[in-house]
């Protein structure tokens, strides 16, 4: 198992419980106390007393037979990371569409603890690329198009957000509570932002989102570049088609 980390900061005993996980796999979904010691290495005391705290955690489960089985949070874990790929996976194709369409940069952003989470982008032909957002990025959940997009169709999110001031990041910054609220309702009832200078200045994007069986957002699709370029009549297509994308992706992710 390689890694960049200090080995200072590394704990031992959550690599070697990280090694048992290693045992699963689809054509073994229940492993042994004795194909664990095999497989790892490790001797069966320290095995046994990993399984008895993985067990604590909920993240494996004993079977009648006396072996060992993935448990629900794990599952669940996987699920999100599942579903993240196959959400990236349905995203990449529309958004190269996108891009190559009106040559600006695509973004796809998912919900994260402390901001919108951008996981893909694809640059288009436009020279102008929106420095400081790259895969990976965390934006604050009330400027920028895909963020607003996320927080106005997840009312955890909102409620969050409009509980308090927000920083002001730029003069076109939204940051009161009444204002914010305003702002999401708006977006609520067109079903897509245009954010224009909110969060970087000369920037502009379009976003709509895409939304699970219940409406709420799990993700966001955004069009973003030099904020010249998004006046009409160029802003009012890219939001018919920043909007049929989004609904488009919403359906597969649904199916």
């Amino acid at each position: 198992m390689e890694s960049s980390t200090d080995p200072k900061n590394i704990v031992g005993s959550v690599v070697k419980a990280a090694r048992l996980l290693d045992s699963f796999s689809v054509e073994r979904p229940e492993v042994t106390l004795s194909e664990f010691t095999e497989d790892t290495g490790l001797n069966k005391t320290t095995v046994y007393r990993l399984l008895q705290t993985m067990l604590s955690c909920g993240w494996l489960t004993r079977t009648k037979s006396g072996g060992y089985r993935l448990g629900m949070p794990l599952l669940y874990l996987g699920a999100i990371a599942r579903g993240n790929l196959d959400l990236r996976n349905e995203a990449v194709p529309l958004m190269r569409r996108l891009s190559e369409e009106f040559g600006d940069t695509s973004f796809l952003m998912i919900p994260g603890p402390h901001g919108a989470v951008t996981i893909e982008l694809v640059v288009g032909r436009n020279p102008v690329r929106i420095h400081g957002v790259t895969v990976g990025s965390v934006l604050p959940y009330h400027v920028a198009a895909g963020p607003v997009a996320i927080a106005a169709f997840t009312p955890e999110i909102e409620a969050r957000l409009v509980a308090s001031e927000q920083p002001r990041l730029t003069s076109r910054t939204v940051v009161s509570r009444a204002d914010l609220s305003r702002y999401f309702a708006r977006v609520r009832e067109a079903g897509y932002v245009v954010s224009v200078e909110d969060y970087i200045e000369d920037v502009a994007a379009v976003a709509a989102p895409v939304l699970d069986a219940d409406g709420v957002a799990i993700a966001a699709l955004s069009l973003g570049g030099p904020a010249s370029r998004f006046e009409e009549p160029m802003l009012s297509r890219a939001i018919d088609r920043v909007c049929a994308m989004a609904r488009e992706l919403s359906g597969r992710m649904s199916a």
